[in-house]
Formats: structure tokens, sequence, C-alpha cells
């Protein structure tokens, strides 16, 4: 009989944390462990809660089949770089040091959560001589320069640069969350096609089921509104100065409601320019979220313009399988607004335009056929393209290959 193979996933957070990369690795990891019982999967991740530093969570679990190993990793702030520095650098000794006492691995999947993780993964596959993948949700370093962290030829910049090249050359594979983070990655890094691959990390739509009455619908919206909703995180790559503006310009229409649900960086900003009447909501529990979507008349994402081609906002699949039109504030030549335009699932507004967005938000306000048919293909773009169980597969056939 064949042993049992280990693959170990690196990421810093890791179920029960409600973070993207956390919620994709816990949508994917346990539909492949039921599909393949010879691989045994373990996740190397951080101890402290994401949306909460203080909470600690346990060492060792099991969720869903799937190993937990927790190592100590300090608060890390999203705001002040050294704190997140030292952070992510002890991150990465604890992890080294975990994956020293285990028996055997057979793979390694190092995520740029943190943004080092394809190096952590590279020194533990060579210490134990075995291939490694990276997964590249956030492209490093080219969204810290384009966030102003640091700057483009700079000795941190060219160091940063060359750790995570060298990485991803020697990857037994490369894989990014969209198409145009792999065209840079093959325009900028020199890499071999053969290496890159995209896999989209889509979404279980199980996760907004809920039976009953809406209850957060109730809460928040009693009166009925037409709700235009931001849920999610609040990071600096999601300017909302057009979208207060909006708010503002729509304020005296009391028939709108905006909703901003969530947290990060740019929330305190949110909060003192939040204009009359609109809501700003902490994030719900994750058993609500299907509630909380339900009650968008037209949901809402935001990405800085020049960050197109390096990160993707995970959000996108959690509206789209919720069946709600999208608005994308952000550049045209992005993946999301041409998924939304080709399917007629939303369109796209540029950063800096708010009289845009204005303007689409009441053509879907005051024409319901218009909105219908737009919730009715987000759905059927999700069930033809955005189903996790499809990324699963594709997961489980590259890991395969690899082996």
């Amino acid at each position: 009989m064949p042993p049992v193979l280990r693959i170990l996933f690196l990421n810093e957070f890791f179920h029960p944390d409600i973070c993207a990369s956390a919620v994709v690795a816990a949508d994917h990891l346990p539909k492949i462990a039921r599909l393949r019982p010879d691989w045994r999967i373990t996740v190397l991740c951080g101890d402290r809660a994401w949306n909460d530093p203080a909470t600690i969570h346990p060492s060792r679990q099991v969720h869903e089949g799937i190993e937990i190993i927790r190592v100590p990793r300090p608060a890390v702030s999203r705001t002040n770089l050294f704190r997140r520095a030292l952070g992510f650098a002890a991150f990465q000794r604890n992890a080294l040091r975990a994956a020293k006492e285990l028996d055997r691995i057979d793979l390694v999947v190092g995520t740029t959560a943190p943004p080092q993780g394809g190096t952590i993964a590279r020194k533990i596959a060579h210490a134990r001589g075995c291939p490694f993948i990276y997964k590249v949700f956030d492209l490093y370093p080219d969204l810290a320069v384009a966030l102003g962290h640091t700057r483009e030829g700079s000795f941190i910049h060219r160091r940063w640069l060359a750790a995570d090249t060298l990485a991803m050359r020697e990857a037994a594979a490369v894989v990014c969350i969209a198409d145009g983070m792999t065209r840079r990655l093959l325009r900028t890094r020199n890499l071999a096609a053969q290496r890159l691959q995209t896999i989209h990390d889509g979404y279980d739509s199980a996760r907004l089921h809920f039976d009953g009455p809406n209850h957060f619908r109730e809460r928040y919206n009693p009166e009925g509104r037409f709700v235009v909703q931001y849920a999610g995180n609040m990071g600096l790559s999601h300017p909302f100065e057009t979208i207060l503006s909006a708010a503002r310009t729509l304020a005296a229409d009391d028939s709108i409601l905006f909703q901003f649900i969530g947290d990060g960086p740019q929330r305190e900003n949110i909060r003192m320019n939040l204009p009359p009447g609109a809501q700003l909501l902490d994030y719900q529990p994750p058993e609500l979220l299907g509630q909380v979507l339900a009650t968008a008349d037209v949901c809402l994402i935001s990405q800085s313009e020049t960050m197109c081609d390096m990160a993707l906002p995970y959000k996108i699949y959690a509206n789209l399988a919720a069946a709600r039109p999208v608005i994308f504030i952000g550049n045209a030549q992005s993946e999301i607004a041409e998924w939304l335009e080709s399917a007629g699932a939303g369109c796209c507004v540029s950063q800096g335009r708010p009289r845009d967005l204005v303007e689409a938000l009441l053509a879907y306000r005051n024409d319901p056929a218009r909105r219908a048919a737009a919730a009715v293909a987000a759905k059927s773009l999700f069930d033809a393209r955005f189903d996790s169980y499809k990324a699963s597969s594709q997961w489980m056939e590259l890991i395969d290959g690899i082996l």
C-alpha cells in the first residue's frame, strides 16, 4: 500500500478567520481532502485571529479533515510598516521551526499571506527535498510600490523583488488568482510560461444559505429602502472618495441607503466623512453573510486603478453568488470589469467619477427590470465559472501532477 502523502499548506490565517485567504483555504482544502483521502493535508498558520489580535486560537486543531498547526505570531499592525515587518519575520521563524518537527513533507504550498510566503515555502521545500507551489493572492513587491510603502528601485525593493522572483523561478508552479496577474508576471519576471497558471479562487455558495426571515434587513433597513452596499475589507487598496462623494450627492434622497460594513485602515476615514443617513457597521458574523448580501440591491467593489493586475478583490465572488448587481469602481482594464460588462451582471465606473456612479445607481434604482436581469446574470456567471468546487478540482489536478 503506497504511503499517505503529506501536503503542507502555508498561510498566515486559516479557519475560523474571516479574511479572504483564510476563507479560500477553508473552501478548497476540505474539498480536496474528501476527493483525495490518500493525501494528508496540514495547514501551518499563525495563532492570532485576523480581526481580533487579542484572540489566540488553539495551537492544534482539526477542521473538516484538515490538520491545523498554529505557531505564535505577534499582533501585526495594518498601518505601521515596521511592526508589520517584525510580525512577518516572527511568523517566518516560527513556521520554519514547526515544519522541522513534521515527520514527512511531500509538497509545500506557500502563499503571499504573508508577503514572503513564497520564500518560506522555498526554504522548507529545500530542507525536505520536495517541490513547492507558490500561490499569488497579491503581487508583491509591486503592490507595496503602488501603495507607496516602498520606492521602486530602492534597496528594500530590489532585495524583495529578487527574493520573490527566485522563489517563483524555483517553484514547481506559480498560481495566480487572476489572468491579469499571470500576464504581468510573464511580462515583468522573465518566468517560464509553463510554470504559470491562473486558478480563480471562486466561492462556496453554501456559505450564503439561511433559513427563515432576514433579521439583518429587519434591523438595518426596516423601511425597505434601496440599499447600496459595500461589505468587506476597508483596506488601503480600496479608495472610498468616489463612493462617499456619490453618497453625499444622494443623501437628500431618503429612498436610498448606503451601507458600509467591515473594517480596515480606511474605516476611520469613512466614519469621519460618512454622509447623513448612511450606515457604518462592523463586520457581521460569517453565518450572517447571506442575510447581509441579500439586503443589498446593488453591491459596490472599489480598487485603486493602478492595482488592476496586482490583486483581485475576493468579495466579487460572494456578490455574484448572492445574485446581486455589482458596480466596480476601478480600472476598466480589470478582469472584474470585463466579467461584469460581458455578462451583463453590472458595470464599471472609474475612480474620481462620482457623477458616473450616481447615474449608474439611479439607473438600477429606477429600473427594477434591469436590476433583476443583472441579478440573474450575476448568478449565471458565478455558476458557470466560479463555484469553489471547480477551483478545488483544478488544484487537485495540479498537485497530483506535481506529486
